[in-house]
């Protein structure tokens, strides 16, 4: 008989299935996806069938890996009575004005300037900040409707597209909580080195995983690659795993992963930009080959009470995800590549397929400025040879798109 503890992986996608394929990941506890859990326009129909399906009154615990499918857990766990991160805690992560609210009294040094404006009423005159400003919804994942603005004009723009879009971006959100996060956040405009910290919680402390590089485009908006472990000295890991010490238990958050996105200057002053209350799914194949076992283990022993620990760092191994993009106009996709020829090519590699034939670009949650196609997991044994490997993986990665008009497009 199997005895090991069983978790949910609620509303499961292709990285789940990835990631949760690896023998370590299931060591010690054995991970339960559900089939017919089928998204929906309607979130909280999903929270009664899960809740009503006798297979999930059977698990000891409860995660999902995305925004949406860790804030169906959290409330999934309440209602079982499972460890894990309250609705409550996850949406003071989540709900970006009201994390931002903590992280004033928390950790106030971290803390951008900034103020709410709903779309819909006139802007202010003078602003509360001077221009350049960051606009970006209270309630959103993956950069949507999130802009940079240099002047009033651009800010203009900016919340008229949040006027025809936000609705849709916080549908999900505002059916689960049942109310409204129609607001558009504006702080400062942050500039350095921009990293995300990843850590977790268990009874109350806080354990550091790591710290990753996020390399952007010129565009300031789309990320191209994610390079783990950061290039960051020392002491300036260790500043932000204080600030995040602080914080998470502030935030009420315990038992899952997180992540804290930073901006980190020069100096080594760091400037929070979000809070996800998830794990960063991305990474965890960097993690992985790093640190020999996967975020996806770790995450599964917390849900289910137990107290994971996690192998120190490979000096000799570096890792990337790196995001496969089209920057142009919106297309179909006629034809994707078979990730075995990456995979084949590059042991450990792990390959992503964002798109599906027949698709138009558009149809995915992506950035303002970007589409993405694929996200590949590589490592090595330096950035160097990483860098030229990731040329190489490329050409094999042909996609076919056609223009919206009807003509074929390269990718």
């Amino acid at each position: 008989m199997d005895e090991r503890p069983t978790a949910l992986i609620v509303h499961p996608g292709a990285r789940d299935r990835l990631n949760l394929g690896h023998p370590d990941v299931g060591e010690h506890v054995r991970a339960l996806l559900l089939e017919d859990d089928a998204p929906t326009d309607h979130p909280s129909a999903i929270l009664e069938r899960l809740a009503a399906d006798p297979r999930a009154r059977k698990v000891n615990g409860v995660f999902g890996s995305s925004d949406a499918s860790a804030h169906l857990a959290a409330h999934l766990a309440a209602r079982l009575g499972l460890p894990g991160p309250t609705p409550g805690a996850f949406m003071r992560c989540h709900d970006k004005l009201a994390s931002r609210r903590v992280q004033r009294e928390a950790v106030p040094d971290a803390t951008p300037r900034f103020f709410a404006l709903d779309p819909n009423d006139p802007i202010p005159d003078p602003l509360p900040l001077p221009f350049p400003l960051f606009v970006k919804p209270v309630s959103a994942h993956l950069s949507q409707l999130a802009f940079p603005v240099n002047d009033r004009p651009a800010l203009e723009v900016a919340l008229g597209s949040a006027r025809e879009q936000l609705d849709r971006v916080a549908a999900f959100d505002e059916e689960l909580e049942g109310r409204s996060f129609h607001l558009m956040l504006v702080e400062e405009l942050l500039d350095g080195r921009l990293v995300t910290f990843e850590g977790f919680m268990h009874d109350g402390s806080m354990t550091p995983v790591g710290v990753t590089d996020s390399v952007m485009h010129p565009n300031g908006i789309s990320f191209v690659r994610f390079d783990y472990p950061s290039a960051l000295r020392p002491e300036v890991a260790d500043r932000l795993a204080e600030i995040a010490g602080v914080l998470m238990p502030a935030l009420g958050f315990d038992d899952s992963l997180f992540n804290i996105e930073f901006f980190v200057s020069a100096d080594g002053t760091a400037k929070i930009v979000e809070v996800n209350g998830r794990m960063a799914s991305q990474f965890a194949p960097l993690v992985r080959a790093v640190h020999g076992t996967s975020t996806y283990r770790i995450q599964l022993e917390l849900v289910t009470g137990r107290h994971p620990t996690l192998p120190a760092p490979r000096p000799d191994v570096v890792a990337s995800s790196f995001v496969l993009r089209r920057y142009a106009e919106d297309a179909v996709v006629e034809a994707v590549p078979d990730p075995v020829a990456v995979t084949d090519r590059f042991p450990g590699s792990q390959v992503e397929v964002l798109v599906r034939p027949g698709q138009r670009l558009s149809d995915n949650d992506d950035d303002s400025a970007s589409h993405r196609l694929a996200v590949v997991a590589m490592s090595g044994p330096d950035r160097g040879t990483l860098l030229r490997d990731w040329e190489e993986a490329q050409r094999h990665l042909p996609f076919s798109l056609r223009s919206v008009e009807g003509s074929t497009i390269p990718d």
